[in-house]
């Protein structure tokens, strides 16, 4: 229970203040009503000040709010909303419950705004249309649908699947990953180690003793000072490709040159494209399904799709449409596989776009799995291959060294 102090007026005009206890700031209000009250302020805290305690859980608070939300915060208001308006709870209910159960005074403060909204009379659509971190395009567009075909529960249901699909897919990538970037940055310290400290203390012996240096410890010597010397400026490369991809990819010419060129790679672009299949079609697949129209749907994925050459595509597609044709001659792009127009064109002829599209949808999921897994099998053995022969040059480096050293010649 949280206290919160109020400041009203009542039925006589008469100004009323005092403090109350509830379970949030909806239920506070709703108290305040049933008591005949008319609200002029209501905030959380204690009249006369805040004990220590209730300091602390304030402060908390404000850290919370500062936090932006997760997908866990997501999925688990979605799930919570499904699960109580399959229950029988009311709109309202269910809001009032899942604000309850926030995790976060963040998503607790963006349901109760929304709980507000409605008690205003306004729809769950126009309520949720400024929750924009709680709700994109693509989740206010199915809320609207839900709401005309009275499916909220399955709405809230399918938000919550496509929010863990795109979670599942950035663990998958980060998991083929992780491995060899803990070798690749192993052996760099290794190389670095050896090459900057302990091969050119033997040079520097083998020098001092008149001796030639091997070739191989001469080898690694160069390389060592030539980076050294122009180390800093590979450094502001790599910092200003970090730094300037993300603002590149503003720039709509160059966002498609740098897309385009990810496609054109071997075994990269085929997961790329498996990935934007699987989630485009899969949603067009649930738009339809909630009764949006195919130009609708289609201007969605436009949207939500990553890849700038797609989303072209799915814009001309559209453009299609709205000028008559059919779903299965507007896909007839060269950027999409010829798998997903034939389908369009089975689904169109079977009255079945949407389960034609989500069964796609899952196809496509597969494929990536299989490209996913073929992508870090193929990463691990050339990183393995490129980090062992550098790591083997240079120890190789090093034992000529210190065998040159041991036998004085």
């Amino acid at each position: 229970m949280t206290t919160y102090a109020y400041f009203c007026l009542d039925v006589r005009g008469t100004e009323t203040r005092g403090q109350m206890e509830a379970p949030n700031e909806i239920a506070a209000r709703r108290q305040l009503k049933e008591q005949g009250l008319k609200i002029l302020k209501l905030a959380e805290g204690m009249v006369g000040g805040e004990g220590i305690f209730a300091l602390f859980k304030k402060i908390a608070r404000a850290f919370s709010r500062m936090r932006a939300l997760s997908n866990d915060d997501k999925v688990l208001f979605f799930r919570q909303m499904q699960l109580m308006l399959r229950a029988g709870h009311t709109l309202l209910e269910a809001l009032s419950a899942a604000a309850k159960l926030s995790p976060g005074a963040r998503l607790a403060d963006s349901i109760e705004r929304i709980a507000i909204g409605i008690q205003r009379g306004n729809s769950l659509s126009a309520a949720v249309r400024g929750e924009k971190e709680l709700f994109n395009r693509l989740a206010f567009k199915l809320i609207e649908a839900g709401e005309a075909s009275g499916e909220l529960g399955v709405v809230f249901e399918r938000l919550a699947i496509l929010i863990e699909r795109r979670a599942e897919l950035r663990r998958q990538l980060i998991a083929a990953l992780v491995y060899p970037g803990v070798v690749l940055l192993a052996a760099i310290g290794v190389i670095t180690f050896l090459v900057t400290t302990v091969v050119p203390r033997f040079a520097i012996s083998l020098g001092g003793r008149g001796k030639a240096i091997p070739w191989a410890a001469q080898t690694v010597m160069d390389i060592a000072d030539w980076f050294t010397r122009w180390g800093w400026l590979i450094g502001i490369c790599v910092i200003g490709a970090v730094i300037g991809m993300p603002v590149l990819r503003r720039i709509p010419v160059t966002k498609r040159l740098i897309d385009k060129t990810f496609l054109a790679l071997p075994v990269i672009g085929g997961t790329l494209l498996a990935a934007a299949m699987a989630q485009t079609t899969w949603i067009f697949g649930i738009l339809i399904k909630s009764r949006l129209t195919v130009l609708e749907a289609l201007r969605i994925c436009k949207e939500v799709v990553g890849n700038a050459c797609f989303a072209d595509a799915f814009h001309y597609a559209a453009e299609q449409v709205l000028i008559g044709k059919s779903l299965a001659i507007a896909l007839e792009q060269p950027a999409l596989p010829r798998l997903v127009q034939h389908m369009a064109a089975v689904g169109e002829k079977s009255g079945q776009v949407d389960t034609v599209m989500e069964s796609l949808g899952e196809h496509y999921q597969k494929v990536l799995d299989a490209r996913v897994k073929l992508l870090a099998s193929m990463i691990e053995p050339v990183l393995i291959l490129f980090v062992g022969g550098v790591v083997g040059f240079v120890y190789y480096a090093f034992f000529q060294a210190m065998l040159a050293v041991s036998t004085g010649g």
